[in-house]
């Protein structure tokens, strides 16, 4: 096996050759049938260019591997798309399996954006779904914070090597990520972050995922790709409805017109996608009287300080002493400013 899945590894790396022709030679290696002189020539010479032995010996040095496409270790849902890379390098040891959920968006996304993104990557992690995107700023990073807090774990797809954190002010979380949940990526080692390598990438997290959420996405994002992509693929695609005098909300607003499912809470998410799996709640039922007040007032939208006082019209220190009990008890979260939303 190991002699097979180095002719993998070095067909992989042959230029010229499309994924699914990749594929189709993969399948008649594998069932040891002929396969053309030329795709031999190439794969030989490949091998001669890169020193396969030593690509693997790095791998190991950095705690990656790789895996090939009729290994168990590869994600079974993305075997299922037609142009799936053969061969994946990964880091990390999540096992992904089909509760998968790929959460994505703006990388220059709002307050609002970014907290529904760790909410919901959260509250889905907690209940055994792993949540996939692709380590960018903004969606995806507060997307991948909520989910390492929950069983389900997180995958981040990168658009890079597997030894490259792309962006670089990611580290932190590639670190906890290759630590707690799996990073995967299609590019060799040392393949740097290039433009169209993210457009790929968006193929692979709607391949691995069972349904994909767009949290706040314009009309120019990424995020849309991804959504597109699902749809060939047939997966589920759903996103949370904005403003219409709000840019940022454009594209996910164009989403739905187009037919995506409009979700506006985890439920809904759960119940178009995974009905079998319930939601777990955070109890507000044993705050005291003037905490329930407060509670209320602060929604899924930034509501500054200021205003809590106002509707609550209670002290400016009481209020402000209960918004602290709240933040302990993780019902709210503190912004910059003076902002607050639900946890």
């Amino acid at each position: 096996m190991e002699k097979l899945k180095l002719l993998l590894l070095a067909l992989s790396k042959v230029k010229g050759l499309s994924r699914i022709k990749k594929r189709e030679v993969a399948e008649r290696i594998i069932n040891r049938e002929k396969i053309a002189d030329e795709i031999i020539e190439k794969m030989e010479s490949e091998s001669v260019k890169v020193d396969l032995e030593k690509e693997i010996s790095y791998l190991k040095k950095i705690g990656a591997h790789f895996v090939t496409i009729f290994e168990e270790g590869y994600p079974s849902l993305l075997r299922q798309i037609p142009d799936c890379p053969i061969i994946l390098y990964v880091k990390g040891s999540l096992l992904i399996g089909e509760n998968t959920i790929g959460i994505v968006g703006s990388r220059r996304a709002s307050y609002e954006g970014m907290n529904m993104a760790e909410k919901i990557g959260e509250t889905l992690s907690s209940v055994g779904i792993t949540v996939v995107s692709g380590l960018a700023r903004g969606i995806d990073a507060a997307a991948h914070k909520g989910a390492l807090m929950g069983k389900g774990g997180t995958v981040a797809v990168l658009g890079c090597g597997i030894d490259i954190c792309y962006p670089s002010e990611n580290r932190w979380l590639y670190n906890r990520i290759s630590e707690q949940g799996l990073i995967l990526s299609e590019y060799a080692p040392g393949e740097p972050p290039l433009a169209h390598h993210f457009p790929e990438r968006n193929r692979i997290i709607a391949g691995i995922s069972k349904a994909i959420l767009v949290v706040e996405a314009s009309k120019k994002s990424g995020a849309l790709i991804t959504a597109s992509l699902a749809l060939d693929y047939g997966r589920d695609v759903m996103a949370i409805p904005g403003s219409v005098f709000d840019d940022a909300y454009a594209g996910t607003n164009s989403l739905i017109k187009e037919g995506a499912r409009l979700v506006d809470s985890v439920e809904d998410i759960l119940e178009f996608s995974f009905p079998n799996i319930k939601p777990e709640r955070k109890d507000s039922s044993g705050l005291e009287k003037e905490e329930l007040i407060v509670y209320s007032i602060i929604k899924n939208t930034r509501v500054h300080v200021e205003e809590i006082i106002s509707k609550s019209r209670m002290d400016s220190s009481k209020v402000l002493a209960i918004l602290t009990k709240l933040e302990m008890k993780g019902l709210v979260k503190c912004f910059p400013g003076g902002f607050y939303l639900r946890s």
